[in-house]
């Protein structure tokens, strides 16, 4: 059977990113005051982040869960993982061995400019927390948690959304502070997630017309 690092290319960097959902709705982080953004703008991703030397992108996961937002996650296994690639096309789905991430991401490593930027492959797992314990925050390295309706986050691929937005739409800060007028942008997993979950509406529309 494949495995997750028979995927990545040798000279590539890699994260991880966890799938979260709060209330029916999909949750992640939002960028700190130690990210380089424009003024009045903030990025949203997965919560995750980079794989450390001799790290599984498991560890990594729940390393970074404890770290970005003070509580543990159990990371679920996917009956099926979608190798999106960083033009947001779903290239392949494939069985990977348990516990396997719900998606495969290839991006380029935004650290670096272009042309320099090496590949950055991001496994994104299904979790869950453990309990219901508050967040904790590090408003260096996250702002706040937010959670986003499906069709806000597909949105997101398009433009980028205001807050009022987001919370007009039904999502939510779940913790931590943001300005009323803070624009914001999808990166890494909130990215991969987003095309996925397009690749599925275009697919469920199509099945509508046939019928």
């Amino acid at each position: 059977m494949t495995s997750i690092n028979s995927l990545i290319p040798d000279n590539s960097e890699k994260g991880t990113g966890l799938i979260l959902e709060y209330r029916d709705q999909y949750l992640f982080h939002v960028s700190g005051r130690k990210h380089r953004t424009e003024p009045g703008e903030r990025f949203f991703a997965g919560i995750g982040g980079h794989c450390e030397e001799n790290e599984s992108f498991i560890q990594a996961a729940k390393r970074e869960a404890v770290e970005e937002t003070g509580k543990s996650v159990k990371v679920s296994n996917s009956a099926r993982t979608d190798l999106v690639d960083s033009d947001g096309r779903v290239l392949d789905t494939i069985v990977l061995p348990t516990p396997a991430p719900r998606i495969i991401y290839r991006m380029l490593d935004r650290r670096e400019d272009l042309p320099k930027a090496k590949p950055y492959v991001i496994a994104c797992f299904e979790a869950e927390f453990v309990d219901d314990s508050p967040f904790i925050l590090d408003p260096e390295e996250v702002s706040a948690l937010i959670a986003l309706p499906k069709s806000m986050l597909v949105k997101s691929l398009e433009r980028k959304i205001g807050l009022d937005d987001i919370l007009s739409s039904g999502g939510e800060i779940v913790a931590g502070y943001l300005e009323a007028s803070t624009m914001l942008f999808p990166l890494g997993t909130a990215v991969a997630l987003a095309n996925l979950l397009k690749r599925d509406s275009e697919n469920d529309r199509e099945v509508s017309h046939d019928a």
